[in-house]
C-alpha cells in the first residue's frame, strides 16, 4: 500500500461520514490535477489531441457519484446524477461535439468509456473503499489493519 505524505492522503481523503456531496467534493479535488495531467499530454502530443477527446470526462465523475448514490439508496442524489448527465449530454449535442466523438471516435473515447463503467462500481463501493464501517466484522478488520500501519 502507497503511503502518502499527511496532508496529500487528506487532500485525496473523503470527509466521514461519506455522502453523495462529499463524494462530489472528492472527486471535484483532483480536476485540477487531471487538468495537469491533460495539459502535459497536449503539450507533449501536439495539436493532435484535440479538446473534444476530453468531453467525455464529466461522464466519469458522473457514474461515481451515480453508482454512490445506488449504493446509498439515495433517490435524490441519483436523480441529480442523472439530470447532470442529461444535461451535459444536451450540451455535447447543442455544440455539435457528441457528433463528432461519435462520427470520428478517439482513442480517448474508449479510455473514458471504460474508466465511466470502472467509476460506478468504484462509486457504488466507495462506502466501502472509504472506511465507512457498516458492520462489525469489516470494522474489526478495519481497525486491525489501522493498528498494523
Amino acid at each position: 500500500m502507497v503511503r502518502l505524505p499527511g496532508r496529500l492522503a487528506r487532500w485525496f481523503s473523503i470527509e466521514q461520514p461519506v455522502s453523495y456531496w462529499t463524494f462530489w467534493w472528492a472527486l471535484l479535488r483532483v480536476v485540477p490535477l487531471l487538468l495537469g495531467v491533460f495539459a502535459l499530454v497536449t503539450i507533449a502530443s501536439g495539436m493532435q489531441f484535440r479538446l473534444d477527446s476530453l468531453a467525455p470526462l464529466p461522464f466519469v465523475f458522473i457514474c461515481a457519484t451515480f453508482g454512490f448514490a445506488v449504493r446509498d439508496l439515495d433517490e435524490e442524489g441519483g436523480l441529480i446524477s442523472l439530470l447532470l448527465a442529461t444535461f451535459y449530454s444536451v450540451i455535447l449535442w447543442l455544440t455539435g461535439t457528441g457528433s463528432v466523438l461519435l462520427r470520428e471516435p478517439t482513442p480517448m473515447l474508449s479510455v473514458f468509456a471504460a474508466l465511466a463503467v470502472v467509476a460506478m462500481f468504484t462509486g457504488f463501493a466507495s462506502p466501502t473503499l472509504h472506511g465507512r464501517q457498516e458492520n462489525e466484522q469489516f470494522a474489526r478488520v478495519y481497525q486491525d489493519r489501522l493498528d498494523d500501519d
